[in-house]
């Protein structure tokens, strides 16, 4: 049988009002908290937030949709979010949905059905916000990271990705270089085709834009490899290159360094995230660095003084990533 609170009153010695306003993170007096506290060790009661959420209508939980799990943007956010939620007693319920096969709004149904308290979504695959419809008019909060979508009804977290990128860019020419090729995604996505704009603007700006030199990687590490390969092969000319995220980064130094080709002194080099990457690529790369931390505790300090509150004003916050000049960009 399960212990219920009644139970832990008795062995504490105290009323069940004192004991379920500990356990709702009421502050109590020291030795009623370590009275109870040593009830729920002997006993074993484990606290039931489903049955409590029931009654509150509030599971404690938070709701975060991915693509993918193996996106290491993506899982580093997570864990800022799950850091700031934790410490106020939260938890997070995880959805991948491309590895369910379920569209985003399926999958936001599906959360909902879990009775989450509020919704945090990871670029989202597309700007046509409607997915979140059953959300919004249920009250629900929703952050949107990363990717900007067509609603003026929820909070979204963006970077600086059009003048991070043309800094980047800028770098490599102001070394010398008039042949920069560029590895990118899909135009119709927020973050790739903002990353291409500041590419673009700075070529432009110097008169040396090769539309030709654009290649999409798919944002993906296998994307990455096999466009590094095919710029390599059609335009040797190139003596630098910009990868616009860590993924698509990954691949292109795979298929860089089965061709033999050294960073910094046969190509030179800006990736994005440096991450795991500046330990094991020499020379230290330079990369554009996104605040990935910053994002993801933004949007947990966000969701929780919404969840407090009631309502949540709707905002997009630009943060601004850093520019890391490493060593692989050399001069001409």
């Amino acid at each position: 049988m399960a212990v219920t609170i009644k139970d832990i009153a008795r062995e504490a010695g105290l009323g069940t009002s004192t004991v379920s306003a500990y356990l709702n993170g009421v502050a109590v007096r020291a030795k009623n908290k370590a009275a109870i506290e040593a009830a729920i060790k002997k006993l074993g009661y484990i606290r039931n937030d489903f049955a409590r959420g029931l009654k509150t209508h509030k599971s404690k939980t938070v709701g975060i949709i991915i693509p993918e799990l193996s996106n290491t943007f993506g899982t580093t956010i997570i864990g800022s979010v799950e850091e700031v939620l934790s410490k106020s007693g939260y938890g997070i319920l995880v959805c991948d949905y491309k590895a369910t096969g379920k569209t985003q709004a399926q999958t936001v149904d599906f959360l909902l059905s879990k009775m989450v308290d509020a919704l945090v979504v990871i670029m989202p695959d597309s700007a046509d916000g409607s997915f979140l419809d059953a959300a919004v008019n249920g009250g629900i909060p929703v952050v949107v990271i990363d990717r900007l979508i067509n609603r003026s009804d929820v909070v979204q977290i963006v970077i600086n990705n059009r003048e991070v990128s043309y800094a980047a860019t800028a770098q490599m020419l102001e070394a010398g270089h008039k042949s920069i090729g560029i590895i990118t995604g899909n135009p119709e996505i927020y973050t790739a085709a903002q990353r291409l704009g500041g590419y673009r603007d700075a070529l432009v700006k110097s008169g040396c834009f090769n539309e030709k030199y654009i290649y999409d990687g798919g944002l993906s590490v296998e994307g990455g490899y096999l466009a590094m390969k095919q710029l390599l092969a059609s335009h040797p000319e190139i003596t630098g290159l910009f990868v616009t995220n860590y993924e698509m980064t990954v691949g292109a130094i795979v298929a860089l360094n089965e061709c033999g080709k050294k960073i910094g002194k046969d190509l030179s080099f800006v990736g994005f995230d440096n991450l795991d990457l500046s330990r094991v690529v020499t020379p230290r790369l330079a990369t554009v660095n996104q605040p990935m931390e910053s994002m993801g505790r933004a949007a947990g300090e966000i969701l929780l003084k919404a969840i407090a509150e009631g309502t949540m004003q709707a905002q997009t916050i630009s943060l601004s990533a850093s520019f890391d000049e490493g060593e692989s960009i050399t001069k001409m």
